[in-house]
């Protein structure tokens, strides 16, 4: 056969499928809420390693370079940490996340990609109250 392929019997056939999810900042239809105002010092409420990645529904800039604001789509605020080497102004137009099997992005384990090519791991993530 001219192809390069061995005309035997093929024992295994690999199949990947990759799902990246896009995260813009602002605000959509579906998100009537307000961004946080920078001299607004938010107040920590509890502490999570989780969050639903399907849940996000836009990001804000925090008041830090080193976080970002989560806006979830239940309107919930989830303030995450980068690593130190990371600059959240890189994140300000948006993110990609690759879906992982479980659906969350979670702390030590996903790394978020900013349009511009930075790649950064969120190590921290605490749920915002007022």
């Amino acid at each position: 056969m001219g192809d390069g392929l061995d005309a035997g019997p093929w024992r295994q056939v690999r199949i990947e499928q990759r799902l990246i999810i896009r995260i813009t900042p602002g605000l959509g239809r579906d998100m009537p809420m307000p961004i946080p105002e920078p001299m607004f010092v938010p107040r920590a409420r509890r502490g999570t390693s989780c969050v639903a990645l399907g849940g996000i529904a836009a990001i804000a800039p925090s008041s830090s370079d080193s976080e970002i604001v989560l806006l979830l789509r239940d309107r919930r605020q989830v303030l995450a940490k980068l690593e130190k080497s990371c600059n959240a102004r890189d994140f300000y137009v948006g993110f990609y996340a690759e879906r992982s099997s479980d659906g969350l992005l979670c702390t030590g384990r996903d790394v978020i990609h900013s349009r511009a090519g930075a790649s950064c791991m969120i190590t921290r993530l605490q749920e915002m109250g007022h």
